[in-house]
């Protein structure tokens, strides 16, 4: 059964128990030292999550980082997982995810947002690794952050 925006949102505030609410349609809040974003998006009706993962590249991004970041480029075009973007205008590197309110189950969400916030983490974690010179073991982005998102961005495979 589909749900709004607000109903994911609802359920996500009970998960975390913290009072979220959408004001112009979008939804800050922190989880540690990571900054997540909701947006409630009309035409086509969906629920983007997004996540500040770095400030910007490190200075010399080794092979891998850039191999692993492209990959991940492609997320959303593959079912429905996250996916990483650059802003050319500040440079930050964020990753984000959309969920067709179609296909949003409220009481799943919570688990969807759960997987994402690893995921962003551990991107975050791999950037940071890089940029001081101790970037974990190749592909580790790809092995270890992609969350199990099925075909409608939520269920696991």
């Amino acid at each position: 059964m589909s749900c709004t925006c607000e109903d994911a949102l609802a359920a996500l505030s009970a998960h975390l128990g913290l009072p979220l609410r959408f004001d112009d349609g979008a939804c800050s809040l922190r989880i540690g030292e990571q900054p997540f974003t909701l947006r409630s998006e009309e035409g086509p009706d969906r629920l983007v999550l997004a996540a500040l993962v770095a400030d910007d590249l490190p200075d010399a991004p080794g092979r891998q980082l850039v191999c692993d970041l492209l990959d991940l480029a492609f997320g959303m075009l593959q079912g429905g997982l996250p996916a990483v973007g650059r802003d050319p205008d500040t440079g930050f590197i964020a990753a984000f995810a959309q969920f067709p309110c179609a296909t949003l189950v409220a009481a799943e969400f919570p688990d969807a947002f759960d997987k994402f916030a690893a995921f962003a983490t551990a991107l975050s974690d791999r950037l940071e690794a890089e940029r001081n010179g101790g970037a974990p073991a190749a592909s580790a982005v790809a092995e270890e952050a992609t969350p199990p998102f099925g075909a409608n961005g939520i269920l696991p495979v």
